[in-house]
């Protein structure tokens, strides 16, 4: 029986910067003592016969007050439209304790409705692999 999985780098991800489509590499993981709760994405069963393996990079809405995820971006698809909705489904579950994470306005992103000072972006790449 093959094992299907997925990787979220370690729960890394970076507080958004004002370069979020970027293609290089996450540098600073956010410490899990700010996450309370991280559910992984489903690997989705529609591609589990192409044995495809990647990277999407995705941009959480999360209002600071109480750490919930309000709207999750693709930022740079991880190359599957089913990679894409897996990982939304899964990160829009993701909550992280009120006020760990501070605010930082983005100016590169399009949001509608536009960001407040309530809430602030966090980046987070997911890796798909078989």
């Amino acid at each position: 029986m093959r094992t299907y999985c997925i990787l979220i780098l370690s729960l890394v991800t970076s507080l958004a910067d004002n370069s979020f489509a970027t293609t290089e590499a996450v540098s600073a993981p956010l410490p899990t003592r700010l996450i309370s709760h991280a559910p992984a994405p489903v690997y989705p069963r529609d591609v589990i016969h192409s044995h495809r393996a990647d990277t999407g990079i995705y941009l959480l809405r999360v209002q600071i007050e109480s750490g919930t995820v309000t709207q999750v971006l693709v930022g740079r698809s991880a190359g599957d439209r089913a990679f894409d909705i897996a990982a939304a489904k899964a990160l829009i579950r993701w909550r992280f304790k009120p006020g760990a994470v501070p605010f930082r306005k983005i100016m590169s992103v399009r949001m509608s409705p536009p960001q407040t000072d309530q809430e602030t972006l966090v980046k987070v790449p997911v890796t798909f692999y078989n």
